[in-house]
């Protein structure tokens, strides 16, 4: 069962997911469902403005998958006699849509709704994106398949600051509107200029969410930028949790072309230096180390996945999908064949180092959970 979950979130991932007008005037009526919410990029290479979309889908042993619309994909979702389905025409599969947060609506202390300051991803994490831009996008540095600058523009409606007070206070909501759903907090968000301001400005919306104590069974995590004081890695070491810096690509050619700003400012000598001193810090199998896969070679992934791997860095593997808005919306999505040879290497890493996945079981456009769970064997 779960290599065939696997094999469909391959599927879906390396096409993207299809709308006929019956499923979305029905998703329509579906309150209960919940909607795309664009925290951090379009998502979608097609948007259909002014229409209730899904953003993921539970697949057979709650498998998460994102539901990335590619109006070319021969994907396509239905509600079908027996519930929602996704469906190619040859093969038919049974899925679930996560429910619409009960938290969602409610006004927090400054009178903004909560889903204004978090947004609910793979069912199972609460996410929390600030600062809501990235300062690459000031001089078109930004990294070329980031959407972010766009959809923050034209899709969303989040707040561009927040607070660690108001982050905790949102978190406290969430989780009491919801007992018992909710196993990670996400602290993520763009870049500003200052890599250490921004990094302590992180820590510290990180620590109000440790002063809440929270449940054991809810983990704490943080995506940023390294900074170049390698000391404030302490800092983070003093709060817990796991943190993950994003590379993205690991040939230094492919990585300066597709990330000028972050080549520029920070370099690909000193992003290695960074993940050595956190892992000394922080801990082995608690830093994590962002990829994306299907913008360099096969060979390039691989080495990056077993360099960090003895390192004591996770391998953290998104898939790479092209992004309404992004200057890599006409690029081609990686195939099912390169996608399951990357999965078999991280299967393989992890279990030669003990390694857990980032946000376990919520990574809706990652691999990292079904390496962990041996489905690329």
């Amino acid at each position: 069962m779960l290599r065939d979950a696997v094999a469909l979130k391959l599927e879906i991932l390396s096409q993207g997911i299809n709308f006929r007008p019956e499923f979305l005037s029905e998703y329509q009526r579906r309150s209960e469902l919940i909607e795309k919410r664009r925290a951090y990029g379009s998502g979608d290479k097609e948007v259909l403005r002014d229409q209730r979309v899904p953003q993921e889908a539970i697949l057979d042993g709650d498998i998460i998958c994102a539901l990335n619309h590619s109006p070319g994909s021969t994907w396509f979702l239905e509600f079908g006699a027996d519930g929602p389905c996704v469906t190619n025409g040859e093969q038919q599969h049974g899925i679930r849509f996560p429910s619409t947060p009960r938290s969602y609506g409610v006004s927090l202390s400054n009178g903004v709704p909560l889903e204004k300051v978090a947004t609910i991803y793979g069912n199972t994490t609460i996410g929390i994106f600030t600062p809501g831009h990235c300062f690459y996008f000031n001089d078109e540095q930004q990294c070329k398949f980031c959407s972010l600058g766009p959809a923050r523009d034209l899709l969303s409606d989040h707040d561009m600051a927040i607070s660690p007070q108001l982050a905790a206070e949102c978190v406290t909501h969430a989780i009491a509107s919801d007992p018992g759903r909710y196993r990670h907090v996400l602290i993520n968000g763009g870049n500003i200029r200052d890599y250490d301001r921004g990094f302590a400005r992180q820590v510290r919306i990180h620590t109000a969410i440790r002063e809440l104590d929270l449940p054991p069974s809810i983990e704490r995590h943080l995506i940023s930028m390294p900074p170049k004081d390698f000391r404030l890695f302490e800092s983070f070491a003093a709060a817990g949790g796991t943190l993950a810096m994003s590379l993205e690509l690991f040939d230094r050619e492919h990585f300066e072309r597709l990330c000028p700003g972050k080549a520029r400012d920070y370099g690909r000598d000193r992003f290695l230096a960074a993940f050595e001193a956190a892992v000394a810090t922080i801990g082995r199998g608690k830093v994590y180390a962002g990829l994306v896969a299907g913008l360099e070679p096969l060979s390039a992934i691989t080495e990056a996945i077993e360099f960090f791997g003895e390192m004591g860095a996770v391998p953290a593997v998104a898939v790479f999908h092209p992004d309404y808005g992004s200057l890599l919306v006409d690029h081609p999505r990686p195939t099912r064949e390169f996608l399951q040879a990357v999965g078999r290497t991280m299967s393989a890493v992890y279990a030669k180092h003990s390694f857990r996945p980032f946000i376990t079981g919520s990574g809706r456009n990652s691999l990292d959970t079904e390496a962990y769970l041996g489905g690329f064997a």
